[in-house]
This record gives structure tokens, C-alpha cells and sequence, in this order.
């Protein structure tokens, strides 16, 4: 049994000095860190955690563009009912703030709840423009069916998105949305 220490000790002593003389490329390349290039245990985890972050703000990019296409569709959809409304009213001055309130709320009062939460009734802008439509000189007829002028309507809005932030975060903001639709006025 002693000479069996004797003989590990022994052992240590030239291991020690051998590691000595050989220079440090020699030794990290022939020591315990040469198992680290071909060790694969919890590779997936470090590949998972650098790649979370990036996961993550993908979704979050997604999230926010999805909510700006959202509110644009909204948006839309009220200029488009308040252009409709208006070109079917008798007395356009008069429906005017049932227009806005159609546009923002959906209905021609201010009772209903908003379709977009930061979209107000003074960001609507209601315009009308003349179209001459005279008769032509040899047929008699007119470019368009009706009078001269023809009345079309123009429902617009713009406002900033209002969203999560996350495009102002990273330098994309602040996103304008524009909406705008134009009716033809016929009348009653």
C-alpha cells in the first residue's frame, strides 16, 4: 500500500514539473478547457437566451404594427360612414356634428363609445369641393348625371398613433395616421 502512495506522488511531481516547461498554449491546449469546445450541454440554453431578447421584441414590433393597422382600419371605416351620411343629408351645414360624432362613435350622437380612444371629434375635417359639370357644346349631355356644379364631400382625419410607444422607443415615431373618403352629395 506505500508503494502505491509513494508511486501517485511520484506521478503528481512529474505532472506538476511537466506542466512547467510546457508553454501556456501547450497547457490550456491540452488541459481540462480542451473538453469545452466539443462539450454540448446547454448549448440550447444559451442559444435560447441570446435569441429571447430578439423573440421578443419581433412580437412586440409585431403587436404595435398590428395595433396601428387596427386604428387606421377604424379610422376608415368612420370617415367612410361620416362621407356617406353627409352626402345624403339635405342640409350639410346643419349635420355636420352628427357627421364628426357618426365618424368617431358610430352613431350620429355622442352616446356611443369611441372606436378609437384617443381620436377626438375636432381632428374630422369635413371640406366640400365644386365640380363645374357643363353640358358639352355638341352632344348636349353632361360629363356627369346631375346640375351644375356637382357637390362632392370630403371626410378627412389625421392624428398621431397613440399606441404602446414601442415605435418611439426605437427612434420610428411618432406614426401619423391619415384617413380620408369623398362622397359624391345627392342629396335626400
Amino acid at each position: 500500500m506505500f508503494a502505491i502512495e509513494n508511486k501517485v506522488g511520484l506521478t503528481e511531481k512529474r505532472s506538476r514539473w511537466r506542466n512547467a516547461t510546457r508553454s501556456l498554449d501547450e497547457r490550456v491546449a491540452g488541459g481540462p478547457l480542451r473538453y469545452f469546445g466539443s462539450d454540448t450541454r446547454g448549448v440550447a440554453a444559451i442559444e435560447a437566451g441570446l435569441s429571447f431578447p430578439f423573440i421578443v421584441a419581433m412580437a412586440a414590433g409585431l403587436i404595435e404594427f398590428g395595433g396601428v393597422f387596427y386604428n387606421f382600419e377604424l379610422m376608415q371605416t368612420g370617415v367612410r360612414d361620416a362621407a356617406r351620411y353627409l352626402a345624403r343629408t339635405p342640409n350639410l351645414a346643419s349635420a355636420e356634428n352628427a357627421a364628426r360624432n357618426l365618424a368617431i362613435r358610430g352613431t350620429i350622437d355622442a352616446s356611443g363609445p369611441l372606436r378609437v380612444k384617443w381620436w377626438q371629434v375636432s381632428d374630422v375635417q369635413i371640406a366640400y369641393k365644386n365640380i363645374a359639370n357643363p353640358p358639352d357644346e355638341t352632344t348636349g349631355r353632361r360629363l356627369y348625371r346631375g346640375g351644375d356644379p356637382i357637390v362632392v364631400v370630403r371626410v378627412a382625419t389625421t392624428v398621431d398613433y397613440a399606441g404602446l410607444g414601442l415605435l418611439n422607443s426605437i427612434g420610428l415615431g411618432p406614426v401619423r395616421i391619415s384617413a380620408a373618403h369623398e362622397e359624391r352629395y345627392v342629396g335626400e
